[in-house]
């Protein structure tokens, strides 16, 4: 199968969280610019890397997988005219990469610049979104943020500092009652600098050096303590995202679930076949984001609840639970919450643009292009051959 021009452009015009666009980023960053562009290999550099949700539900239980793709497109001035194409997670990944940027016949020195450009492929590959704050915080963890030009993560420090304020805040309220600060406590110095170091420590989750204990309190493994306290994180503030967009996401879903403005406004003159295709289509489309829209609630209220009961009624063994698989439940947040925003974004354009009520033609383009976003189709967006 391949990937409609249209619904590859519309990707990637209204999506930067699921597509990466590093040639349009790096072609506006300057020759002579100190840090210059993302990758040392020229190839690399012309790329996007596109995220999709993958979901099997043949067995009992739904399991999301997010895949990465690197796209290599034919023709640098109009991008989503084709291009070749590799899936992360394939066997031959990285003999297939490899081959495609030359490094076959490569110089040690080519070689060398490989390996740190190896460094942020597995880190572009680790994020289940590309979220300019998540990209910056994965960045900073992994000590990648001074190699990286600001551009490519496309947030500033104004933005940046507003959206760490309230994370930041929730995670000092949590930190305070596990350490059993009270009240008398606030104007001790040597309380208040016990508090910045374990936020500290837990914001930049790189290490637990000097945490041991609180980290052995809440029964972690030393192993893991890092990467879950980026997903604490990360959880923060796509709660955060989830409660300003809670207005357009409703918006979006009573639009889907309304039969008056979602069906083609030429529905008369279709075809039975068309019609029957067009039907079974919404359906799957409205069962998937109604399902994703409670995953994200599942989520996001598992995280609430523990949290109160820590903080509120000094019960912690809820939060404990909840922080132990928080590395993957942020990955079903981001994936879930990243299809629910663009999905209003692609909605909003094409309705804006056309009307609320779309023709036949341009429903299914909406359609298949929500559905990839929400991993309706048997074959997903991203295993597709991507060409012209």
């Amino acid at each position: 199968m391949t990937l409609a021009r249209a619904e590859l452009k519309r990707i990637i015009d209204s999506s930067r969280a699921l597509a990466f666009n590093c040639h349009d980023i790096g072609s506006r960053i300057a020759s002579d610019d100190d840090a210059g562009k993302l990758f040392n290999n020229k190839l690399l550099n012309n790329t996007l890397f596109i995220k999709s949700m993958e979901r099997d539900e043949r067995g009992p239980v739904s399991i999301l997988k997010m895949r990465t793709l690197i796209y290599f497109p034919y023709d640098l001035s109009e991008v989503a005219a084709g291009g070749d194409s590799i899936l992360f997670d394939d066997p031959g990944f990285l003999a297939a990469l490899q081959h495609k940027i030359g490094l076959d016949s490569a110089t040690s020195d080519d070689r060398a610049n490989y390996a740190e450009d190896f460094e942020i492929l597995k880190m572009v590959r680790s994020l289940p979104t590309f979220d300019p704050f998540l990209l910056k915080s994965k960045a900073q963890q992994l000590d990648l943020h001074d190699r990286i030009h600001p551009d490519y993560f496309d947030i500033s420090e104004s933005d940046w500092l507003k959206i760490r304020q309230p994370i930041r805040l929730k995670i000092q309220e949590l930190v305070e009652c596990a350490i059993g600060k009270t009240e008398q406590d606030t104007k001790s110095a040597a309380i208040q600098k016990y508090v910045l170091l374990f936020l500290e420590k837990i914001w930049e989750a790189k290490n637990i050096d000097g945490i041991e204990d609180f980290v052995a309190s809440l029964e972690m493994s030393p192993e893991r303590a890092p990467d879950l306290f980026f997903a604490w994180k990360a959880i923060c503030y796509y709660q955060a995202e989830f409660a300003s967009a809670q207005s357009d996401v409703q918006d979006f879903s009573n639009w889907l679930g309304d039969d008056a403005f979602v069906y083609p406004s030429n529905w008369v003159q279709l075809h039975p076949d068309e019609k029957s295709q067009f039907e079974a289509s919404i359906e799957q489309l409205r069962a998937r984001v109604s399902a994703s829209y409670r995953e994200i609630g599942s989520v996001l209220d598992d995280y609430e609840d523990s949290y109160r009961k820590f903080l509120e009624e000094g019960l912690p063994q809820d939060f404990k639970g909840f922080l132990s698989s928080a590395d993957r439940k942020y990955i079903k947040l981001a994936a879930n919450l990243s299809a629910h925003l663009h999905g209003v974004t692609i909605w909003n354009s094409m309705t804006k643009k056309f009307s609320d009520r779309l023709s036949y033609n341009k429903s299914n383009e909406l359609i298949d292009t929500l559905s990839g976003l929400f991993g309706v189709q048997v074959t997903p967006l991203l295993t597709r051959q991507l060409a012209s």
